[in-house]
């Protein structure tokens, strides 16, 4: 989904739902701290195995970023819409937010199904360094995040 509809979306449903923004921002910095977890975790190993990955999840989605409309609605929380951040890269199936470096989004919110990788090369360097089970726990986490969201969005 483009960032335009999302944007639409989100000024629409805070414009309807004023009395849910509190619910959001929580949301969003409890998300964000799993994230945090997540992140240090990741970053250790993602640039080796991604660079090296024939099939890199992130070169693969021809989409403005993998955000659902509850991912965008947390995003908003704490930045504007990452217009801005898109990056020309040429790379025609590739994520407008991938840059030579990697995700250039704001590494404390990006869309779940970013951080919540199930690639068998990340769990295989996760569970060789003993950090498999925590990382498991911290998508759990997420996932029950991602329930509360869409429950108060749905609403």
């Amino acid at each position: 989904m483009g960032l335009e509809i999302l944007e639409e979306k989100f000024q629409k449903y805070i414009k309807k739902h004023p009395e849910n923004i509190g619910s959001l921002k929580a949301i969003a910095e409890q998300a964000s701290k799993v994230q945090k977890k997540m992140r240090d975790l990741l970053d250790g190993i993602t640039c080796d195995v991604c660079s090296t990955c024939k099939a890199s999840c992130c070169q693969c989605m021809p989409v403005e970023g993998w955000f659902t409309e509850g991912d965008f609605f947390l995003f908003r929380m704490f930045y504007d819409v990452p217009f801005d951040l898109k990056v020309p890269h040429g790379i025609e199936t590739g994520c407008a937010f991938l840059g030579p470096k990697g995700c250039v989004l704001p590494a404390d919110i990006r869309p779940f199904p970013c951080v919540k990788v199930n690639c068998k090369a990340i769990n295989k360097e996760l569970d060789a360094n003993g950090s498999i089970e925590k990382y498991k726990r911290l998508c759990d986490e997420l996932g029950r995040l991602q329930q509360r969201l869409w429950l108060l969005i749905r609403s």
